[in-house]
């Protein structure tokens, strides 16, 4: 939602399409190269409890934006930051996530792994897809900042999930099996 609303306030679509096409994407994909190489020398869960809270911390910046209603050469780039920023933390999760959902499936029954781990990836694909057609009618109904406000809630939320859930459950095992002795 943050893209439109950086149109709504003179962002042109071409610069948007370049700045939260190809340069975001481009850092969502460093993200994840670095989530790959930071499972190899960390557990899961300490590197998912550092980068949800990273992730609010950055959406309170990107929602703090929000308030800013003059358009100048400042909030553009800020923007910018903020686009990339949150696209570098969503590859350093979507890496985290699946790496996650691996090692839940290796947990099931072996003759079911590959059906445990499509279904996973199925499940956070609709969770995805049904929040992004949600969210078009949360900011109409609510505006941009109460519906920013919301979203910071379900983040900050989904940190402190992560932060809990990582001390307990298959991830826990992980990160007592992966710490030096």
């Amino acid at each position: 939602m943050f893209p439109l609303f950086l149109l709504d306030h003179h962002m042109t679509a071409r610069e948007l399409g370049f700045w939260n096409g190809v340069i975001a994407m481009g850092f969502s994909i460093g993200g994840s190269s670095l989530g790959g190489l930071l499972l190899t020398r960390f557990s899961i869960g300490a590197i998912m409890r550092r980068v949800f809270v990273l992730r609010t911390i950055s959406m309170v910046f990107q929602s703090s934006l929000l308030t800013v209603l003059e358009p100048s050469t400042l909030l553009k780039g800020l923007a910018v930051l903020s686009l990339s920023v949150q696209h570098f933390l969503g590859g350093l999760i979507t890496t985290l996530t699946f790496t996650t959902m691996m090692h839940c499936s290796q947990r099931a029954d072996e003759g079911i792994q590959a059906t445990h781990y499509s279904f996973l990836a199925t499940l956070e694909v609709l969770g995805k897809l049904t929040f992004s057609a949600v969210a078009g009618g949360v900011v109409d109904w609510f505006g941009f900042q109460v519906a920013f406000l919301l979203f910071l809630t379900l983040s900050a939320g989904t940190a402190l999930h992560v932060w809990t859930a990582t001390f307990t459950g298959a991830l826990r095992e992980h990160q007592l099996k992966d710490q030096p002795k």
